[in-house]
Formats: C-alpha cells, sequence, structure tokens
C-alpha cells in the first residue's frame, strides 16, 4: 500500500474501504463548505457511497496508476488529493483536491501538492501536472499560485455546479520548471 509521510504532522495514504465511514463523516460535516466548489456532495449520501468512492480509485490505481490519497493531519483524516486522470501518452498529470473547512490555512494542501508534484516527475516521470480551480476559487488557486505554477488560460463554462456552470483556471508546472518554481 501506498503511504507517504509529507510532515511529521501530514501523512498520505491511498484510500481503503475500512476508512469509508470516517472519511464519509469529514465530508457529511463540511457538505455546505465544499458544495460551493465540488459537485458530487449530493451523490455522497451515506458511508456505502464513500466506500464505492474508495473502490473506484482503488480500481484506478490497479488499472490506470491514478493514486487518490486520504489526507491525515495529527492522526486525523481530513481531505483526499489525488490524480484525476494521468494521460500516459502526452505524459501529463491532473490533480485534484479538497480539505475540510476547520484544516484550512495550515499549509497542508500545498505540502500534499508538492510531494504529489515532486513524485509525479521523479517517479512516474511525467512532463506536466495540472491542476484547475473554479474562477472564483481563491483558496483553491492559491495552491498553484504558491507552487509556482503558469496559468495558461480560463476553460469557459467547463463545469456544471448544480444549477449553474463555473469557469476553471488552468494551471500547470512543467518538470523542467519544478526545481526552478520552488
Amino acid at each position: 500500500m501506498f503511504s507517504h509521510a509529507v510532515t511529521p504532522q501530514i501523512k498520505l495514504s491511498l484510500l481503503e474501504e475500512r476508512h469509508a465511514e470516517a472519511l464519509f463523516h469529514v465530508t457529511d460535516q463540511n457538505r455546505a463548505y465544499l458544495r460551493v466548489w465540488l459537485p458530487w456532495l449530493d451523490s455522497t449520501r451515506t458511508a456505502e457511497d464513500t466506500r464505492a468512492f474508495i473502490r473506484g480509485t482503488r480500481d484506478d490505481f490497479a488499472t490506470r496508476g491514478w493514486a487518490v490519497c486520504g489526507i491525515w493531519f495529527e492522526g486525523e483524516i481530513c481531505g483526499v488529493i489525488g490524480y484525476n486522470q494521468i494521460d500516459w501518452t502526452n505524459k501529463v498529470a491532473y490533480i485534484g483536491y479538497w480539505l475540510a473547512e476547520n484544516f484550512q490555512g495550515k499549509g497542508i494542501i500545498t505540502a500534499c501538492c508538492r510531494s504529489l508534484i515532486d513524485h509525479s516527475f521523479r517517479d512516474l516521470d511525467l512532463n506536466k501536472v495540472v491542476i484547475t480551480c473554479g474562477t472564483g476559487n481563491s483558496r483553491s488557486q492559491a495552491v498553484p499560485d504558491r507552487l509556482g505554477f503558469v496559468r495558461e488560460g480560463v476553460l469557459r463554462d467547463a463545469e456544471w455546479l448544480y444549477d449553474h456552470f463555473i469557469d476553471h483556471t488552468v494551471n500547470a508546472v512543467l518538470k523542467r520548471e519544478w526545481g526552478k518554481a520552488e
């Protein structure tokens, strides 16, 4: 199983079915907060829904190499980060993440992204990492900004969010830029 200590307080680990109850609890407790930017909250109503999500991530990891990890801060699960997709032909990874509201502002997502990007370039030999964010999601956008990503553009009406479309910024860093970006 993939597990990695990002810092002494932060750990990433592949999600397992045994994490479903705890992850669902965090999701449910943060439902209103997360719903502003994430389109899947209405379809995650029970721990069994979370368990099905975890099974899907495990299948994606086994068949496509797309790791999706739980984020633990001081032993408590507080969010998720991973590859939404890896385009192996073009060596591009697309990273997505979310974090419970009460864990915001501690540098957790930035540290986790840095670790996943290092893994993308060093271990997977990818050439590009992309993070897209809702254009109004300033907290999420701050992460690629902090990590030295280049804002490549805006995808208009990129995502249906319950009752309206939102635009996404497209942010990317290339392998040859990564050492310089930090």
